[in-house]
């Protein structure tokens, strides 16, 4: 059983891990984005989200909830230093339940789950 998230088919084992999903390049995101860590976890919608990132390709990132729907594009949130990224995130009064992280880097995905308490 799951649910469909965009183009992604989400299980009930996303909900204890981050998956890493490619199209073309097996090695693309895990070599460029590291360290991704999203926190406090749970939050109350304020959170932030961290990972290192050596390259210049342009990285999208937005939050969707359980049936699929986007809540926030946080990609002009993400504030590139030379070896990290950051995005102060607020989801100004979500309802308590599992949210996604969605990063996109080229055609590779990194999905991180947040639980909004």
């Amino acid at each position: 059983m799951g649910i469909l998230l965009g183009s992604i088919f989400v299980s009930q084992h996303l909900f204890s891990h981050s998956y890493l999903l490619q199209d073309e390049d097996p090695a693309g995101v895990e070599q460029a984005i590291s360290e991704v860590k999203v926190f406090p976890n749970p939050s109350d919608g304020r959170f932030t989200l961290t990972f290192e990132y050596k390259g210049e390709e342009k990285i999208n990132a937005k939050v969707f909830d359980l049936t699929g729907k986007q809540i926030k594009d946080i990609s002009e949130d993400l504030v590139k230093s030379e070896r990290s990224v950051r995005a102060d995130v607020d989801l100004e009064s979500p309802s308590s339940g599992i949210y996604f992280i969605r990063i996109e880097l080229g055609k590779s995905l990194l999905t991180k789950k947040i639980i909004i308490r």
